[in-house]
């Protein structure tokens, strides 16, 4: 079973670029350990991040996100079990992008139901891009 958890938070005014690789980089380090994936998405003022992994796992990155000092106000747009991962590619990596995106993707409607949630369609489609090609070095293998 896994689940997804988004949210969106303000960044730290004090947080520097260096920083901000550091903390994507320790992220994706606890992320391989705990079998959880994900990307964050930044605008220079504000993340919006999604994660995914088994609960237990995800209860573990998201009380590390809200212990965080990087960010405030962090308010979830998705908290739900899913049946496969939307981006099994990464630990964790991140997409720096401008406010109208980020704001697009706060604004998605996150709870439909049904056959598809237009807020993920709109993140799978940013993200899309910079998936790694299948056949060339270092993409991922496909399950078995």
């Amino acid at each position: 079973m896994l689940h997804a958890f988004a949210y969106s938070s303000r960044m730290s005014a004090e947080l520097s670029n260096q920083a901000l690789h550091q903390i994507v980089s320790q992220s994706a380090t606890f992320n391989r350990r705990v079998d959880v994936t994900g990307a964050l998405i930044v605008d220079g003022q504000r993340f919006f991040q999604y994660i995914e992994g088994p609960p237990d796992a995800l209860e573990a990155v998201k009380r590390r996100i809200h212990d965080s000092r990087s960010h405030s106000a962090v308010v979830p747009v998705l908290d739900m079990a899913i049946s496969a991962r939307a981006v099994p590619y990464w630990a964790m990596t991140h997409i720096e992008t401008g406010q109208i995106v980020v704001s697009g993707l706060v604004n998605a409607r996150w709870d439909e139901f049904g056959h598809s949630i237009p807020g993920m369609d709109q993140l799978v489609g940013l993200l899309r891009p910079h998936f790694p090609r299948v056949g060339t070095v270092g993409a991922p293998r496909a399950a078995a």
